[in-house]
């Protein structure tokens, strides 16, 4: 019965125009997985996830018998991105996320650009789920005896999507999505934003311009006068010399 059931995991990755952002991952179990394990709709446990940050939503029962779970992350920065997803293992692993920004004069951020990288994929199957002192306690791969002969495409799906703030692109980000090959081959996941920063004006940016402003008027008034004060010397000169 476990060989026909079907889990589907979802990730969506958020980020704002500062950087920060969410994770989110859905995961939605089907009837039949739920009739052969039902510990997964009583007993999930979900400590280690609350100690580390992750909001647990459910599980919850869907209209047509399965179970559904929602699990939130909040990150301030791409380094916090990558370990959030770095966190949620196979088939998604090597992530890396990078946020390079541009600054002016006056240290205000102007521009970014915002990547995000990682590998798809099951190299070894339903093993790359377990490690060593796992099967070994189990005596084998995880559920292995009713799984023989299956592939973890046949039961199960993994899609990510990633959007991240874009200046060109309408509504001002870009959403991109992929599924991951869980055959046995592996994909690559590369998305890269560039974006200007809008900074909200303080008081001290407005002063810090209007000061500049008046440098500027200044210097050009105080060329302008000098020009004139030499050129009027030149002429008495020249009318002392014609006296």
């Amino acid at each position: 019965m476990l060989a026909a059931c079907q889990l589907n995991v979802d990730i969506a990755v958020s980020m704002s125009a500062n950087g920060s952002g969410s994770v989110s991952v859905r995961a939605v179990a089907d009837q039949a997985l739920v009739e052969a394990a039902p510990s997964i709709a009583s007993q999930v446990l979900v400590d280690d996830l609350l100690e580390a940050g992750w909001l647990v939503d459910g599980p919850s029962p869907t209209d047509d018998g399965g179970v559904v779970m929602v699990l939130t992350h909040n990150f301030s920065n791409a380094e916090e991105l990558a370990l959030i997803l770095g966190s949620i293992g196979p088939p998604l692993s090597d992530v890396t996320a990078r946020r390079d920004v541009t600054r002016d004069a006056l240290d205000n951020v102007i521009a970014a650009e915002n990547s995000v990288s990682a590998n798809l994929g099951l190299v070894d199957g339903f093993n790359d789920f377990s490690d060593t002192d796992l099967s070994a306690l189990l005596g084998g791969t995880p559920f292995g005896d009713v799984l023989e002969g299956r592939s973890p495409s046949d039961v199960m799906t993994f899609d990510i999507s990633i959007a991240m703030p874009e200046t060109s692109a309408e509504g001002g980000e870009r959403i991109e999505m992929w599924s991951a090959p869980l055959d046995g081959s592996t994909a690559s996941l590369e998305m890269t934003t560039r974006q200007t920063t809008d900074n909200p004006t303080t008081l001290t940016s407005r002063i810090s311009t209007a000061l500049g402003y008046l440098l500027v008027a200044w210097i050009a008034v105080s060329a302008i006068f000098i020009s004139w004060v030499v050129i009027a010397r030149r002429r008495r000169a020249q009318q002392h010399h014609a006296g």
